[in-house]
């Protein structure tokens, strides 16, 4: 088979990967995702029901592969410059506010699901390569001196983390079914993970003339 062929064959399944994930957002925005079927999915895409399971194991695979673009978002971002870690962190927590803050309901269904399958091997991927972007900034934090040594990375981590994934969690529930509208001038998603980072790393930062970690 030539390459010309090869490439054409590629993007034919590309187009047919992201049809049917077209087509299962739209049905999840519409009837919610627990009442979306895989057989409304393939009706909807056009495809048979085995081309589904040819791309998604199952139907919670489609968010992850939702997630899996959102986290391209953060690659993209770890590489940019930034004059200290604080802020490279925050672009990334901020990277992904973003990804989130462009929908409340798909980031509701996403969030969700993705408490449902905390343990679904996709999930832990996408979870530990943005772990990672994070403690690598916090270690070169802690051996510029601009972060405190006494501390371990991973729970500093942790700390930034559970401050972001707060606050993901309570923008979401502003946007469940039943609760109170948001006012429309709210600050944005991006803005709240902001000002929650500015507080965490306050905790975190190293006092003046401490020794930066070896």
């Amino acid at each position: 088979m030539t390459e010309v062929a090869v490439g054409r064959r590629e993007r034919k399944k590309e187009e047919t990967k992201r049809r049917i994930f077209v087509a299962a957002l739209e049905l999840f925005h519409e009837k919610g995702f627990e009442h979306t079927t895989v057989d409304e999915i393939t009706e909807r895409a056009d495809v048979a029901k085995g081309t589904f399971f040819n791309y998604f194991p199952h139907k919670q695979s489609v968010l992850a592969y939702l997630s899996e673009e959102w986290l391209e978002r953060v690659e993209e971002q770890a590489v940019q410059p930034h004059q200290s870690a604080a802020d490279r962190i925050t672009g990334l927590f901020t990277a992904v506010a973003s990804s989130y803050g462009e929908n409340r309901t798909l980031a509701h269904l996403v969030v969700h699901a993705g408490m449902q399958q905390m343990f679904c091997p996709e999930d832990i991927q996408s979870r530990n390569r943005l772990a990672s972007l994070v403690r690598d900034a916090v270690r070169e934090g802690q051996a510029s001196g601009e972060f405190r040594a006494d501390v371990e990375p991973g729970n500093i981590f942790l700390a930034l983390g559970a401050a972001f994934m707060g606050t993901l969690l309570w923008w979401v529930g502003h946007g469940h079914p039943g609760e109170v509208d948001v006012p429309r001038d709210e600050a944005s998603l991006e803005d709240v993970v902001r000002s929650q980072l500015r507080l965490a790393f306050d905790g975190i930062r190293a006092a003046p003339g401490s020794r930066a970690r070896g």
